[in-house]
C-alpha cells in the first residue's frame, strides 16, 4: 500500500514538472493558458479544424453509469512553417487544454 502511494506521490510531481507544449504565431507566443479567442486573435484561423461531440456519462445511484450530457472537442492544427511539425491546440467546451506537436 505504501509503495502505491509513493508511486502516485511521484507520477503526479513527475507530470506536474513535464513542461507545457508552446507556439509562436508571429511575435506572439501562446500556450495552454491562452484563450481559443486569444489563439484565433494572435495566429489567425487554422488550416484544419476537427470538431466531435461526445456523451459524458457520470456514476448513477443505482449502480453503473447515466449520460449526464456532451461536451464538444475541437482539434486545431496549425502548420507554423514547411520545416516544423505541426502544432495542434485541443479545445474543449471552449477551453484550451492542449497545445502538442502533431504527427
Amino acid at each position: 500500500m505504501r509503495s502505491n502511494i509513493t508511486a502516485l506521490i511521484v507520477l503526479s510531481l513527475v507530470s506536474a514538472a513535464a513542461p507545457a507544449e508552446s507556439m509562436r504565431c508571429g511575435s506572439s507566443l501562446v500556450d495552454e493558458t491562452t484563450s481559443a479567442a486569444m489563439i484565433l486573435k494572435k495566429c489567425g484561423e487554422p488550416q484544419t479544424k476537427h470538431v466531435r461531440t461526445e456523451d459524458v456519462y457520470a456514476p448513477a445511484l443505482q449502480g453503473g453509469t447515466r449520460k449526464n450530457g456532451t461536451r464538444t472537442i475541437e482539434v486545431w492544427i496549425y502548420q507554423r512553417s514547411s520545416g516544423s511539425l505541426p502544432m495542434a491546440v485541443t479545445i474543449i467546451d471552449g477551453k484550451v487544454t492542449r497545445l502538442e506537436r502533431a504527427s
